[in-house]
Parts: structure tokens; sequence; C-alpha cells
């Protein structure tokens, strides 16, 4: 299964499109975590699931959304209403309520992956407005390829470049 993971674009819709054109033939499935700000029925969102961020005011998209691709179970959610600034206990919480292999997050603007008690913890940064240690890449998405040994995630930058340090491997037990 390979699944891409993007977050935090704020109304960058050309983004959102050379990312469905890169990898959209590519990938099972592709995930949006939030501040989108782009309208459920515009096209450049068919192809993402897509949950509601702290700044998409009046957009009908779910708190949560949990997806499944062959054996795993993906749960995405933008993370401001489960304190991700703070700790990831509330998204953990949910994680192990949905029986999620994968719990994605948005919000911080700030790209994390971490291995947890048989879940990954993923956030893939904003695309469009980055902060914190990778800022200055300019942006990020990830594709997480997991199978019944191990989930590999690559980070990408706007170019749709992978960064070679952020590639990580999480075997799983």
């Amino acid at each position: 299964m390979k699944a891409l993971f993007v977050s935090d674009n704020h109304g960058d819709r050309a983004i959102l499109q050379k990312i469905a054109a890169r990898f959209g033939n590519e990938v099972d499935i592709m995930l949006h975590c939030g501040d989108s700000n782009l309208e459920p029925s515009d096209p450049v969102m068919q192809p993402f699931k897509t949950v509601i961020g702290n700044t998409d005011w009046g957009l009908d998209y779910p708190q949560s959304q949990l997806a499944v691709a062959d054996q795993e179970r993906i749960l995405i959610v933008h993370g401001h209403l489960y304190q991700v600034n703070f700790t990831l206990t509330p998204l953990m919480l949910l994680a192990k309520e949905q029986r999620a292999t994968i719990a994605a997050y948005g919000h911080t603007h700030q790209l994390a992956g971490e291995f947890n008690q048989g879940t990954l913890y993923l956030n893939p940064g904003s695309i469009s407005q980055p902060r914190g240690q990778y800022q200055n890449i300019g942006g990020t998405l990830a594709i997480v390829t997991a199978d019944s040994n191990k989930l590999d995630v690559q980070y990408y930058d706007r170019r749709m470049q992978p960064i070679n340090d952020l590639h990580f491997v999480f075997l799983r037990q």
C-alpha cells in the first residue's frame, strides 16, 4: 500500500494540482490533513480524502476520517482539536479506539514521524507555509509505503523531489 499525505496548503490550489498530477497514478490513496481553504466541490480537492482544519471556516469536511487501504487503517485529523501542539496523547487515544495503523495530522506546519505501539503518527508538514526546523525546504508532503514488515516514510519538497535526509523506515514487530 502506498499513501500520500499533504496538509496546510492554505488556498494554494496550484500545489495540489501539481501533487495530484505527479503522484496520482503512483499511490493508492491521497489524504489531506486539513487547512486546504478550498471548497469540497472544488475539482482540485476530488482526489483527496480531506478533513476540516481550523482555518477551513464554513467548509463541510469531517473532523476525522478513517480510510482503509489494503491492510492499513489510516486515520486523518487536522490536529487542532487534539492538542497536537502540546501532546500526541489525545490523537493516540483516538487512533487506538479506531484501531489505526497510521494516524496523520496537520496544524503544526512541522513535519513529524513517530512509530508507537504499532501505529505510525505522521505529520506531512505544511506544503505551503512550513515552520520549524525544516521550513527552509519550502514545504513538504509525505508518502508512506507499507507492507506487513515495515512502514517506509519518504518526505518530498514542493518540486516533488525526495528529500534524502527525510527518509525513515519503521519496522513492525
